[in-house]
Order: structure tokens, then sequence, then C-alpha cells
């Protein structure tokens, strides 16, 4: 019988070897340590060092170094994004050094598409660029859309330094943009998405990158893809950011001059009541007395109690820096705190931020509230659920009205401001011996304006609204190569803005009227108005989407997605006003003496879709790319209300199949070609009586029945414009009834829609192992025909028809280069970004032969450039000289809209940003210039000023000259002046001029002598400059500004290993601190051009008087747990 050892002690032998091997085991192990580089020799921080076949591993350092225990003989895997993977087997020395090479096939991972669909950037073949929103968040603006400027090719940003003002975006010179969250339109302003949320922003360019949006697509897209889960995908982190800036002077402000004050001729005009009674004085010129202590009887003049005439008071110019006293410093305050988790079920984020701006305008303040929630959960391997949630609060009790007009600050202080008044005698603005408490203000003079501090305090209009949008999506994945998902999205928003009119608020009038007028020697008191502006807007989308990935070799890949859409929209409006206010103070409809005037608007659309695209491969050799997407529209009449949108692509990794010179790393090629309807909609939208009528309210009551000064304030809309639909139009009430009328206008049942044709070629370029890059794309487009109204024979009972009337062609160009020039191995690095760009807009095609489309001041023929600024130029001799008449005054051009002149173009030559970044270890330092090149713009407040008599330049050179000259023939102001300006030109002695087209075209006929005719400057400015022509007032568009600075510092980590705290950063920032350029009265990178498709207008030709932006100074703390 054999024996066997009992069992016990079998599995106390077994224990032993099992210990006896594992010391072994762990005898062989080693503490690898070392550092991971890149070519240069630079430390590469997030690189992956792993035992191959394990999840063992690590990642290397912020200096690049790591340490791993690693048994003998083990393999050892080291990656990193963008460099090329090594394998390296373990002989047990304990340290190793890893230098990795970069990989121009892995060059970029993914970008986000349209509908949020994420592609490898080879297989992209168009035009698209992203910006990481880690850029935009310490240098912040408070509309996060505006720190795009200069870092986009092909986008042009039109800042508004208003509260809640509308940037103007304008992509390849179109300004109807789309804007993408998560890959679901979102049809809201740009205010209510916290720019911590951003993950990255992405442009895509033109109809060829945003084809399967369909006619919302048409001038391109922006994508925002917001922040999701924790950044590696597991753990749970807290971040914090907080920012806060201080604004302390505008980057251009109007040069008024101060020698001269109030009135007109070189009198004052003003009397014991402050008031010219007969009306003549109404318009406050700066044509007055010079200031040089003579005795004048002016608003701090004594007042004899019982004749009411004032003593004579030295006049002195108290006021010269008024406008910048009456400013403040303003404040951007911005706090975020978001809380991230991620497991291998879930990814979560909750952020929440408030946002708080004190303008720099007195009782101007802005607080936004914002939350995002994001939530994913896999129920299975095959099921997930996506939600997310924003929800955004906007709210300010009163925002500046900054239009042409009497509340508006640069048309108080600079326009038709004097010196001859201080800030500090009117800062009791219900003070005074006209004054009275809560009815009527105190100022210096009361023939136009609004004492400024009346209008800070009483003059309000708030701004209140509630934006939510969001989204639920559910995926099944079938298998690896195909997987369905379903989403429902909603964006909606409600708005509520108010205007207050106190007592006694100047509405601009030119007749004696308000509290001016007097019943039996008692002034008769107005108790103001009140309005109120009402908008809502709802809309649903509904989305199903396959997607199907397969590689069936490894020469040949296809993907694609197909899906389709369902677009509900309704908007809602009521505009309301008071006539006039029955108690002063109370300020509801219901306290209005007459009838409570009101409109309304509404409009609804349903859009049902179906799209696909897809993506065919053939290694990397070439990759077509198409797209397609139906869509029904029910604003369209039967038979035009369907389209088809079509797209098709090509790239080619040229460097993969190419053998290259050794400095190119990589070569690509691209192309594409896309047709985009339009669908006669528009992107935003006025008020209910704006939408009825097609006139802007302006300040109430102020200039006619509504449309007078002040700011039209525009909303998000993309909704219907029923332009050839209207079968009748709403105008003006008479004796309190509203009247309507039939529409002059034929609807055209056979009208379609406009549709954009785009070509588009390119190529991306990266030299020297990646160390530099270029992306150049070239395009051309054509747009039409466009939807307008032309002349019908009276005698069909109309004037106009809408036809598809003009075609427009576009071309330009864009290059992008991006680079390392300087990268070392001890931490110091020097990162470049250039961004250059330019188009031009022709007219290409007139419906039905016409000869000229007659809009913007030019009746325009084939072959013109569209931005061309047609106006009234001077006469000139044949030498260039200006002729001047028998009267002293430059000879009038001949009126009439054939006779204008090319007075320049408004769109700017080349569009250019250009930003650098220095980085040392733990330290760094960036700043960007930006600008534009050429291209003319009116410059309407120049023209103001020189017909107010404020301008600087009337106290300097000739114009200067003469009007002292013409001062000192006063005698202080007690007799007319004798007239010492000669223009500069010559006259015709003999002949008659005879003009083609507003050019005299029988120069042989006549002759020239010099001009020598005296007149009053006065007389030349306002009848023969301002009055005349348009020429003298354009100025070139051309500027540069210093962007941003930043200054950053982030704390070592060996600082914070044994805290909570994971990392810190801190930042100093400024933004806007030098300005060049030939003019500073006006901030020109506010004037973004373009001709607008769908206003059929051409924007940014003419300034205006908002605020320019503002210089910020301040500090950026983020903290992250």
């Amino acid at each position: 019988m054999e024996k066997t050892l009992p069992n016990f002690l079998r599995m106390l032998l077994t224990l032993v070897f099992v210990c006896l091997i594992n010391i072994h085991l762990f005898a062989q192990n080693v503490q690898l340590k070392g550092t991971v580089t890149d070519e240069t020799k630079a430390p590469l921080p997030g690189a992956s060092i792993k035992i191959k076949g394990t999840t063992t591993g690590t990642i290397s350092s912020s200096n690049g170094t790591y340490s791993l225990s690693v048994p003998k003989g083990k393999t050892i895997v080291i990656s990193s994004i963008g460099y090329l993977t090594q394998e390296v087997v373990t002989s047990g020395e304990p340290v190793l050094n890893f230098e990795l090479k970069n990989d121009s096939k892995l060059l970029t991972e993914v970008v986000v598409t349209a509908l949020g669909i994420k592609k490898d950037v080879r297989k992209i073949g168009y035009a698209t660029q992203e910006i990481k929103g880690s850029e935009l968040v310490k240098a912040r603006e408070p509309n996060a859309i505006n720190s795009l400027t200069g870092k986009i090719a092909g986008l042009t940003v039109g800042g508004n330094a208003e509260l809640l003002g509308r940037p103007q975006l304008v992509l390849r010179g179109s300004t109807d943009l789309l804007f993408v969250v998560d890959g679901v339109p979102v049809n809201s302003d740009t205010w209510n998405i916290s720019a911590d949320d951003i993950e990255t922003y992405t442009v895509l360019k033109g109809p060829n990158a945003a084809a399967l949006y369909g006619f919302r697509g048409q001038n391109g897209a922006i994508l925002v893809t917001t922040k999701k889960g924790t950044k590696d995908g597991r753990g749970f982190t807290v971040e914090l950011n907080s920012s806060t800036m201080f604004e302390k002077g505008y980057t251009a402000v109007p040069k008024a001059q101060t020698q001269y004050g109030y009135g007109n001729d070189y009198k004052y005009a003003y009397g014991n009541d402050l008031y010219d009674l007969d009306g003549s004085y109404r318009r406050t010129n700066i044509w007055g007395p010079k200031f040089d202590g003579q005795g004048v009887a002016q608003y701090d003049s004594p007042v004899d109690p019982v004749t009411g005439v004032r003593t004579k008071t030295p006049w002195l110019a108290k006021g010269v820096n008024n406008f910048e006293n009456f400013m403040e410093m303003g404040l951007l305050s911005t706090n975020n705190v978001s809380v991230s988790a991620s497991g291998d079920k879930y990814d979560m984020r909750t952020s929440v931020s408030h946002t708080y701006q004190k303008g720099m305008a007195p009782n101007t303040k802005l607080n936004i509230d914002n939350m995002n929630i994001y939530g994913g959960y896999n129920f299975s391997p095959k099921w997930r659920m996506d939600a997310n949630l924003n929800f955004n609060s906007q709210y300010t009790p009163n925002i500046p009205d900054v239009s042409y007009g009497p509340n508006s600050y640069v048309y108080q202080f600079k326009v038709y401001g004097s010196a001859s008044w201080d800030l500090n005698d009117v800062k009791d603005y219900y003070g005074g011996p006209r004054g009275r408490q809560g009815l009527v203000q105190n100022f210096v003079e009361y023939g136009r304006h609004n004492n400024p501090y009346f209008t800070a305090n009483e003059w309000l209009h708030s701004h209140k609204k509630t934006d939510i949008n969001g989204y639920a999506k559910l995926s099944y994945k079938v298998n690896d190569n195909l997987n369905f998902s379903l989403r429902s999205q909603v964006t909606t928003w409600n708005q509520l803005r108010t205007e207050k009119v106190p007592p006694s608020t100047n509405l601009n009038q030119y007749v004696n009227d308000y509290y001016f007028n007097k019943t039996n020697g008692v002034y008769n008191i107005w108790y103001g108005d009140y309005r109120e502006d009402q908008r809502n807007l709802i809309e649903h989308n509904h989305d199903f989407l396959a997607n199907y990935n397969k590689k069936f070799s490894e020469d040949f890949n296809l993907s694609g997605s197909a899906g389709a859409n369902l677009r509900t929209f309704e908007y809602n409006s009521t505009w309301a006003t008071t006539y006039a206010l029955t108690l002063p103070g109370v300020y509801t409809l219901a306290n209005s003496q007459g009838p409570v005037k009101s409109y309304n608007f509404g409009s609804k659309m349903q859009v049902s879709s179906g799209y696909y695209t897809f993506d065919f491969g053939i290694k990397n050799w070439l990759n077509i790319n198409t797209t397609g997407r139906v869509d029904k529209l029910s604003t369209l009449p039967a038979g035009h209300d369907v389209f088809f949108y079509p797209s098709v692509s090509l790239s080619s990794v040229v460097s993969d199949y190419v053998k290259l010179p050794e400095f190119i790393s990589f070569l690509k090629l691209r192309g594409s070609f896309a047709d985009v309807r339009g669908a006669l909609t528009s992107p935003t939208i006025g008020t209910a009586y704006n939408a009825l009528t097609g006139n802007t309210v302006g300040t109430l009551l102020g200039g006619g029945t509504y449309g007078g000064y002040g700011t039209e304030l525009y909303s998000s809309y993309d909704g219907p414009t029923y332009d050839n639909q209207n079968t009748y139009n709403v105008n003006t009430y008479y004796n309190n009834t509203p009247s309507v009328d039939y529409s002059k206008n034929i609807a055209n049942n056979n009208i379609k829609p406009f549709d954009v044709k785009s070509y588009e070629a390119g190529t991306e370029i990266r030299f020297l192992k990646n160390r530099l890059g270029v992306d150049f794309t070239y395009f051309t487009s054509i747009n039409g025909p466009l939807v307008f109204q032309l002349p019908v024979a009276p005698s069909t009972g109309y004037s106009t028809e809408s036809v598809n009337a003009i075609t427009s062609k576009k071309k330009g160009w864009e290059l992008s280069v991006t680079g390392t020039p300087v990268k070392t191995q001890s931490g110091f690095s020097w990162d470049v970004m250039a961004n250059l760009s330019t188009y031009k807009e022709t007219l290409s095609k007139i419906y039905n032969g016409v000869d000229g489309w007659a809009i913007n001041n030019h009746n325009y023929k084939v072959g013109e450039r569209l931005d061309g600024i047609y106006g009234r130029a001077y006469v000139r001799a044949p030498d260039g000289q200006i002729i001047h008449d028998a009267s002293g005054l430059p000879l009038a051009q001949q009126a009439g809209v054939n006779n204008n002149q090319l007075l320049g173009y408004a769109n700017p030559d080349f569009v250019f940003g250009f930003n650098n970044k220095f980085s040392y270890k733990n330290f760094s330092f960036s700043f960007q210039f930006d600008g534009r090149i050429g291209g003319k713009i009116f410059d309407y407040v120049y023209a103001q000023m020189l017909n107010a008599g404020t301008a600087a330049d009337l106290v300097q050179g000739q114009y200067g000259d003469a009007r002292l000259k013409e001062w000192q023939s006063t005698n202080g102001g007690t007799v007319n002046a004798t007239g010492a300006m000669v223009g500069n030109g010559v006259v015709i002695t003999s002949g008659t001029p005879h003009y083609t087209n507003g050019k005299i075209d029988n120069y042989d006929q006549l002759t020239f002598a010099q001009n020598g005719k005296a007149v009053t400057l006065r007389n030349y400015i306002q009848n023969g400059v301002y009055g005349l022509f348009d020429e003298p007032f354009m100025v070139s568009r051309s500027y540069v500004k210093l962007r941003e600075v930043v200054i950053g510092y982030n704390l070592p980590k060996k600082f914070l290993a044994k805290s909570f705290i994971r990392s810190a950063s801190i930042s100093l920032i400024g933004r806007n601190l030098l300005y060049f350029a030939k003019r500073k009265d006006i901030d020109l990178d506010q004037y973004a051009s373009g001709f607008n498709l769908s206003s059929k207008s051409l924007g940014g030709k003419q300034s205006d008087l908002q605020s320019s932006t503002a210089r910020r100074f301040g500090v950026n703390l983020s903290i992250g747990f």
C-alpha cells in the first residue's frame, strides 16, 4: 500500500512553495526611474509608462520624471498623444530615460464637426478651426464670444462694450451664423453660456462644413462643446475659478475742443431763463464765445430776486474734464465652482457661476447667474443615457442708451457738450432755482440736453431674461460598428424690458413743449411715460441618428451617419406704451392718461428634415465625404417648400504615400463643394412694433410717433420673416384707432429662397518635425438669387413685386500659422499663432437683365464690389483741387443716386491676429495683437462734432486760425463776426460745368482761379462741408490693438503634495491695453463690415455713438481639488 502525505502537510508544502516563488519574483522587481523627453530633449509631462499586458503603470510628472516598480525582463510601453509609442524590455537597470519621436500620423486625434460628430482631422475635407475654452477664461470678456477676436482666421468679431451688447460676428463676410451647443442648434444670444463651461469652440467655416444643418448653416456655424465629467475619466474633482477685472478708460474717445463755449455766431445763446423761447438755438451748438474770462450771464450767475436778471460772471472753461469725471471705474467679477465625477458607468459635472459687471457709466450694472448640469450613465454595455441642462438668468435695472440722441453720454459730453459748465454744479439734478423734486430736473440750460445724472438715475431701461436650454439623449450600441441615438432638445427664453421716462425728460423736440410751455404764467409739466417690451421664444429639436463604422481591411474603411430632425418654433412679443402718465413716478401701464397703445407679433414654423453623412477611406491616401439634407418648411409656398442640400469633400494625406523632403513632416490636401439654400428667415428681431411696421421704436415720443432717437433692441430669432406673405400692413393710430392697409408689394408664389454654392480648396502642412504648421484655405461662393422687391407698373395697382433678383460672388482666402520656434530641455518654450484672411464680394447677376440694382446710395452694376461706400464727393478741378462756388463754399455735387461717387470700400483688405506665449517651468507670459488693414468707414462722430463746433480740428490749423480771427473781429461777441475762412481750392471764372454721373466732363471749356472768397467758419462747415458732402468724413478702418496680456504662474506640485489641493494657478491680466489708429475718436474694432444677404444691407459702413471698448486690468485665480 502506497503511503501518501497527510492533506495538511501537502497544503503546507504548497504554501511554502508559493511563498518561495513570490519571494523570488519580488527579488526580481526593480524600482525603475527616469525621464521622458521629446526630440528636443524637453520634458514630456503626461506620458504613459505601463507594463505591457497589465494595467500597472504611471504617468510622467510636469518635469517629465517617473517612477515604477517593474519585474526584471518585463516589457515597458511608453506612449503619449502625438508621439510614436516605444516598447523596451527591462534587464534590471534602475534608470531608463525615454525619448519619444513625433508621429505625424497622430497629429491630432479628432475634431468636432456638424451634429456633434467627432472625426479624425485627417479625414476632414473642409476648413475648421478649434480654440480651447481654457484659453478664454483668464483674460475674459463679459460675453465669451468676444474672446475669439483675432484667434480664428476668417472670423471678425465686432466687439460691443455696452452691457448686454450684441457683438457683431462676420465669418467670410456673412453675419448670420449658427450657434450649436453639444451638437444641437441653440436659438439664443451668446450671453447664455458661461465661459467656464466651455471645453472647446469649433468654427465650421462656411456651408461646406455646416451643410448638415441646412439653411441655418448656410454661412457657417460656431460649435460649443461643454465640459463633461473629469478630465482623466475617473475620480472626483472640484474646480474654482475667480476673476476680477477693473475697467478704467476707453481705448478711443472723441477729442473735443475746450476753447469756445455754448452759443452761435460767438454769442452765448441762453438768457435769464437758460432757455431760448423762440427755438432758434435749440440745437445747442458750440459756436459761442471764446473762453477769455469776459463777463457772461450764465447758469451759475447770481440772480436778482426782484428782476430775475442774472449778473455776469467770468466766462471760463470750467468743465474741461466733465466726461472723464462723470465716468466711474468699472468692475467685472466672475466666480465659478464646478464639481465633476466619473466612474466605470457614469460621468457628471455641475457648474455654477455668477458674473457681476458694473459699467463705467453711473448707475449701470449687470448680474448674470448660470448653472450647467450634465450627467451620463451606462445602464449596460449597450445602453447609455446623457442629459444636459443650462440655466441662465440676466438682470440689470438700467442699460445705458448709447445711440444718437440726448440720452447718450458721448452725445451729451463730447458731440454737443461744452466746457462752459462744471459737472459738480449739477450733481443735485432736482436742485437749483428751476428744479422740483421728482418733477423738474435742474441743468445748466434747457434747450436740448438732460442733466447726465438725471439721465443716469431716473431715465431707466431695465432688462430681465431667463434662458433655458437642454437635451436628453438615449444611445444604443448594437455592436462595435453600429449604434443608434435618440435626442430631444429644447431652447426657451423669456425677456422683459421696460423704459421709465421721468417727468421733464427732454426728448429732443424742436418746439416749445413739455415743462417749457406756460399757461397763465405757469409751466405745464409732462409727467413722463412708461413702456414694456415682452418677448418669448420656445424651440424644440427632436433627432434620431444612426452611426455606422466598418474597417473592411487595412486599406478600406467606411463610416457614416443617417438621421432625421423635427424642429418646431414659436415666438410671441408685445410692445406697449402709455400716453403720458397720470401720476408722476408711478410706472405702470394702468397709469396712462390716454389709452395705452400696444402691438403684438407672433410667428410659428415647423421644419421636418432628413440627413446623412458618409466617409469612405482608402488607407490615408484618400477620404471621400458626402452629406445631404432635405428640409420641408411650413413657411414657404407649396411647391417651393422642400429642398435638398448636398455637399462633397475630399482629403488626402500626401505624406503617407509620397516621400517628401525631411523638413516636411505632414502634408494634407483637401477640397469641398456645398449647395445650401436659405429659407426667408431672419436671425434677429426687434420690438413687436418694429416687426409689424418695419419702423424702429427709438426714444419714446421723440422725433415722430415712435421712430425717434434711441436704440432699437434686437433679440435672437431665426424665425420666418413673412417678407413675401404680408396681406396688410399695420400703420399708426388715428384718433386712437389702429389703421391697416393692404400691402403695395405683390406676394410671389413662385419665390425661391436664395442658395449658396460654395467651393473650397486647402492644404495643411507641418514642417520641422511638426514644430511649424500652416493651414491655408481658398474659397469662392455664389450667393443668390436674393429675394428683392423690384418696381412694377402702376397700372397693376402695386408698387413692387418680390422676385429672386440678384446674385453675388465671393472670393477669399484664410491663412493660419502655428509653431513652436523655441523649445529647450530646460523647460523654456515659445509658441506662436498667427491668422490672416481676406475676401471680396461682387455683384454677378441681376434679374432679367436689369442694368443696375439701386441700394446703399448706388446703382450697382455687374462686377462691382458690394462693399462700396458711395456718397457725395467734392467736385474737383483737373489737378485735384476742390472747386468752390461764388459764395466761397465748396461747389455742391449734383443730387441723385447716379451722381454719388465711390468713397472707398467698407471691407478691410486684411484681418489679422498674432498671439505669442512664452513658458518657463511654472511661469508663462502671453500677449496678442490683432487688427485690420485697409477699408473705409464714415466717421459719424467726427461729422457731428464738426457740425456742432466741438471737433478739435476747429481750434487748430486753418480752421483754428480762421475761428480765432473771427472771434477777435466780434469785439468780445458784441458785433457780428467778419468771415475769415477761405477754402483751399479754386473757383470757376468762365464757362459752365457739365456733368456725367456726378463728374465734370467739359474741363476744356472751363477756366479756374484760386479761391479768395472769405466766409465765416461756421457757414463753411455747416453749409459747405457737413451739409453737402460725405467725402471729408471717410477715414481708414486700419487699426492694431494689444488685445490681451497674461502673466501666469502655476504653483509647483511639490508645494501642494501634502495638501488636498491638486493644482493652483494665478494670472495677472490686461485687455484692450493699447490702440493704434490714425483717428482715435471712434473704436474701429466695433464695426465689423459685411454685406448681409438677409437684411440686404451693408453693415459696418458708418460709426455711431456707442462706447468704445474699455481697458481692463485684473487677476485670475484657479484652484483644483
